[in-house]
């Protein structure tokens, strides 16, 4: 299952996917032997749920291996590494650096990391955090200016900068928060062999310049706006076998 709503990682749009989340599931629909059927449509909030109650077997959207989630499911990844930031309009232009955030709306939405970071530091940074259901309402609302910025993870965040480019939106590239999201594949613990032969696959995919590739054609902006990001957001084969089919971090 895959997002529907976060360009440039997992959208859709009149029914035609794009995304560095759809890609990956293209390439393991013609590296693996079994099956795949059409994605369906999962929110940040189902992601475990869905795997568990076996509405599905894989879940690539953008989601973030932690320990809490690895003991409930298996993960292969990551295949992106992201930092947590801040997502602008032309109201704010002026923010810089973390003090300039100081007293600002920002918005989350239900189920994401991005959510519980905020409500930790809100107290020694002074923002004031609101939570809606889904990206597409953050977005709506600091467009309409109801917030002064939306916080998710910064692979996310370009996406919807050049998705609403002619709002002026931006991605505030000095500030972040919070330590390094690393995006998974998640499928149920029962089925290890498939789990490592994924990784095993993935190791090659990301060691690779298909991986590069992919990244520059679902998040341009970011390759355009961030000169160091492919060391930035690239994982390592040893960040990859840390964290691919077991219980805890190895």
């Amino acid at each position: 299952m895959l997002h529907n709503d976060l360009p440039g990682v997992s959208y859709s749009n009149n029914y035609r996917r794009s995304g560095i989340d759809f890609l990956i599931y293209e390439h393991l629909k013609k590296v693996t032997k079994t099956p795949f059927s059409d994605p369906g449509d999962v929110s940040s909030s189902e992601r475990i749920r869905k795997l568990l109650e076996e509405d599905a077997d894989l879940v690539i959207a953008s989601f973030s291996i932690t320990k809490d989630r690895m003991s409930k499911v298996d993960f292969v990844g990551p295949y992106l590494t992201t930092r947590q930031g801040f997502l602008v309009g032309p109201k704010n232009s002026h923010i810089k650096a973390e003090a300039d955030m100081r007293g600002k709306r920002v918005c989350t939405w239900e189920g994401t990391t991005s959510s519980d970071v905020i409500e930790e530091i809100k107290d020694t940074t002074g923002l004031a955090p609101a939570e809606l259901d889904d990206a597409s309402d953050c977005i709506e609302a600091l467009i309409k200016g109801t917030t002064d910025a939306v916080s998710t993870d910064k692979a996310i965040l370009y996406g919807f900068a050049q998705l609403h480019v002619e709002d002026d939106l931006r991605v505030v590239r000095e500030v972040t928060v919070g330590g390094p999201q690393h995006y998974g594949i998640a499928m149920r613990k029962d089925s290890r062999k498939d789990c490592r032969d994924i990784a095993k696959w993935m190791k090659g995919y990301v060691g690779t310049s298909t991986w590069t590739q992919d990244m520059k054609t679902s998040l341009p902006l970011l390759a355009e706006k961030e000169p160091d990001w492919i060391s930035d957001y690239k994982p390592n084969s040893a960040a990859i076998d840390a964290r691919s089919c077991r219980d805890e971090l190895g």
